[in-house]
């Protein structure tokens, strides 16, 4: 009998149709929690994004993921309007980096970065 699920879910149905959106996975979920992946296999979820990093943790994740703090300060520093490149700068700066900052995520787009990796450099920040 075959075994659906969603990719990133973890429910399952057990025979029937496959319904839209949903993935044949290769077996039934060995244990409560795991989530599909699209090949039809189960693995561990993401740990949760921390609401927050601190600078320190966060210019080293940047590292991690290829960026120098240089990147960063062209980017502020090519804001045209005075009061949003000031106002961008202190968030810089600060030292809590907050993952719900909208200046922030702009930023990260700006330096072409999606919101899942910013999800990811935000973990991995917090263990460096």
């Amino acid at each position: 009998m075959q075994v659906f699920a969603m990719p990133g879910e973890s429910l399952q149905q057990v025979g029937g149709d496959c319904p839209e959106g949903w993935v044949v996975m290769q077996e039934q979920r060995p244990e409560v929690g795991l989530v599909a992946q699209a090949d039809g296999s189960w693995v561990e979820p993401p740990p949760p994004v921390p609401a927050s990093c601190t600078r320190r943790q966060g210019l080293r994740a940047l590292l991690v993921f290829g960026f120098k703090r240089a990147d960063i300060e062209a980017q502020i520093a090519a804001i045209d309007d005075e009061t949003e490149r000031e106002e961008a700068q202190i968030d810089y700066e600060a030292g809590v980096w907050e993952r719900a900052n909208p200046r922030l995520q702009h930023m990260w787009a700006l330096l072409s970065g999606s919101p899942e990796q910013l999800d990811d450099l935000f973990r991995l920040a917090v263990t460096l």
